[in-house]
């Protein structure tokens, strides 16, 4: 079968499984303030709430750095503003990215014992180094997207699964076109919590001029610890399969998310 039948029968598998109504399972009510909004590079339905405020900070290899700030303006709609750059930190020219990114969500269903959670959005930003002569980022920004999250709870723990489309129309006009992204997060308990997602990178080699090789996507796994109801740590590891032709190997990072909400 080619690859574009085989990874649409996939999606299609797994989009259905969203709709599923749980047996034994119960849907998920968020229990804490933070909500997972994005598995490793990818969003999730998950948004602030009214009246929260969220920092986050991404730090990577060659002194890389990313920073943003997103607020709950009202119940279901966040915005949010993020920007960074390469040798932040250490000796080097400090590199930084030609534009700042901006985020927008907005949650069109909550979540129920029948239905999953719809968000969609647009996201300007990308993640790793910017690329002057390509006008990109090493992984690209989302651009336009629909996201749908399903989340279960069970006696073995919480689970999610999340599968959404998206249209990147910021960076690389030669290379714009339709993408797809799917991922999973175990909770193991309150504080644990194990994350996977695969991109199909559909738009990243277009003609044979993108950063994607062969005929595989990108995998992304990460490993998330949260501590109380405002702060978590994430480990995170880029390209599992080796895909993009600008990296050697798999590509690190270090996320610390904090959520607190406005006192008056």
């Amino acid at each position: 079968m080619p690859r574009c039948g085989l990874l649409s029968l996939l999606s299609c598998m797994f989009i259905c499984s969203l709709f599923v109504l749980p047996s034994s399972a119960q849907t998920q009510e968020p229990a804490s303030a933070l909500e997972m909004q994005e598995l490793v590079l990818n969003p999730t339905a998950g948004t602030l709430k009214q009246a929260q405020y969220g920092l986050d900070m991404r730090v990577a290899g060659d002194g890389g750095l990313q920073a943003g700030l997103g607020v709950g303006l009202f119940h279901r709609f966040m915005f949010g503003i993020s920007y960074g750059g390469q040798h932040v930190l250490g000796y080097k020219e400090l590199d930084g990215n030609e534009l700042p990114g901006v985020t927008v969500k907005y949650r069109i269903i909550e979540e129920s014992m029948t239905l999953p959670a719809i968000t969609v959005g647009y996201q300007m930003q990308g993640y790793g180094p910017w690329y002057m002569d390509q006008k990109r980022y090493l992984y690209k920004a989302p651009g336009a997207y629909a996201v749908v999250s399903r989340n279960f709870r069970s006696e073995y723990g919480g689970f999610g699964i999340h599968a959404g489309i998206n249209y990147n129309t910021i960076e690389v006009q030669e290379q714009r076109g339709w993408d797809g992204f799917m991922g999973v997060d175990f909770s193991l308990n309150e504080q644990l919590t194990f994350v996977a997602e695969y991109d199909l990178a559909l738009d990243d080699n277009i003609d044979g001029d993108g950063f994607g090789e062969g005929e595989f996507g990108y995998l992304n796994a990460a490993v998330r610890f949260s501590f109380a109801k405002s702060l978590a740590i994430q480990f995170d590891v880029y390209d599992l399969l080796n895909t993009s032709v600008e990296t050697q190997g798999m590509g690190r990072s270090l996320k610390i998310v904090y959520v607190e909400a406005f006192t008056l």
